[in-house]
C-alpha cells in the first residue's frame, strides 16, 4: 500500500462518515469510520515477525500508513499489536480443531457479529489466508479470501455500492431469531393462534412491548476475544431481520448495542 493509496482510503472514510452521520450502515456503529493509531515501521516489522511472516507488504503498509485496527469489514478490524494476538500466533492452524483449539496459529482479524469471527491464519499451510469461524451462528469454519488485501478490497467495493457484506450463516441460524420466534410463538399460543399467524397490529404491539435493551446477543465465551455473556453486535443476517421487524414496529432501542474488542474507552 502506497501513501497515495492510504490517502484515498482516508478520504473515502471521511466521505462515508459524512454520508452516514447517524452510523446506520451495518458495522458503522462499531467502527464509526475511525482508524486506530498506526504502527511505526519498526513496530510493524516486530509484529510481522511475531506473526510468523504472515503479513503481506500491503498489510504492513495498511498498519503503518492507516492504522492497526478500526474501520474495516463488518464491525471493523482488530488490532494485531496486542498480547492476546501474539499468544494466538503460536502453533499451527487446524480448521477441524474443536472449541478454542481452533485459535492456534490464527489471530483475530475482526468480528462479523453474533460471535462470528474473521481470522488471519499465521501458522501452517494456510498462512496468509482469511478464514471465518461462524460456529457461534450455526455455521462452519471456512476460507473466505486468499489474503487480507482481497478481504478488505471486497469491503471497500461493497460499501461504496451501499451493499451489505455477505453473511457467514444462513438466515435464522443464530440464537437471536430463534429467541424472537419463541417470544412471538408464546404470544400466538396465548391467543390460540397457529405459529406465524400474528397480524400486523398484534405483532407491532408485541414488539413494542419489549423493554429497551431487551434484545441482546450474548457471547458464548467459546472464543478468546469475548467473555461469556458479553453483549455482541449482530451479524448481517440478524441485521436484515431486525431491519424488517423495524418496519413493522420494533424500536431499535430494544436491541442492546454490542461491545468492541479490545474494550478500550473512546473507541
Amino acid at each position: 500500500m502506497t501513501e497515495g493509496d492510504a490517502a484515498t482510503v482516508r478520504a473515502w472514510l471521511a466521505t462515508q462518515a459524512a454520508a452516514d452521520p447517524a452510523r446506520r450502515r451495518f458495522g458503522a456503529g462499531s467502527h464509526r469510520y475511525q482508524l486506530r493509531p498506526p504502527l511505526s515501521p519498526e513496530r510493524a516489522a516486530a509484529v510481522a515477525e511475531r506473526l510468523g511472516g504472515a503479513l503481506s507488504p500491503w498489510h504492513r503498509g495498511w498498519l503503518t500508513a492507516l492504522g492497526d485496527g478500526g474501520a474495516g469489514p463488518y464491525h471493523g478490524l482488530f488490532p494485531l499489536d496486542h498480547p492476546l494476538q501474539h499468544a494466538l500466533a503460536e502453533g499451527t492452524f487446524d480448521p477441524r480443531a474443536p472449541g478454542r483449539a481452533l485459535y492456534r496459529g490464527a489471530v483475530g482479524l475482526g468480528h462479523l457479529g453474533c460471535g462470528q469471527l474473521a481470522l488471519l491464519i499465521v501458522g501452517g499451510p494456510h498462512r496468509g489466508q482469511v478464514w471465518v469461524d461462524a460456529r457461534a451462528g450455526g455455521g462452519g469454519v471456512v476460507p473466505v479470501a486468499a489474503n487480507v488485501e482481497i478481504y478488505v478490497a471486497a469491503w471497500l467495493r461493497g460499501a461504496s455500492e451501499n451493499q451489505l457484506p455477505p453473511p457467514a450463516c444462513p438466515p435464522g441460524a443464530c440464537p437471536l431469531p430463534r429467541a424472537l420466534s419463541s417470544y412471538l410463538g408464546a404470544i400466538e399460543s396465548a391467543r390460540g393462534l397457529p405459529a406465524g399467524s400474528l397480524d400486523r397490529e398484534p405483532l407491532t404491539a408485541a414488539l413494542a412491548a419489549l423493554a429497551p435493551g431487551a434484545i441482546r446477543v450474548a457471547a458464548s465465551g467459546d472464543d478468546p476475544f469475548f467473555a461469556a455473556d458479553q453483549a455482541l453486535a449482530v451479524c448481517v443476517a440478524c441485521e436484515v431481520m431486525l431491519d424488517h421487524l423495524g418496519r413493522v414496529g420494533l424500536p431499535r432501542d430494544r436491541v442492546q448495542p454490542g461491545e468492541n474488542w479490545p474494550p478500550e474507552p473512546g473507541f
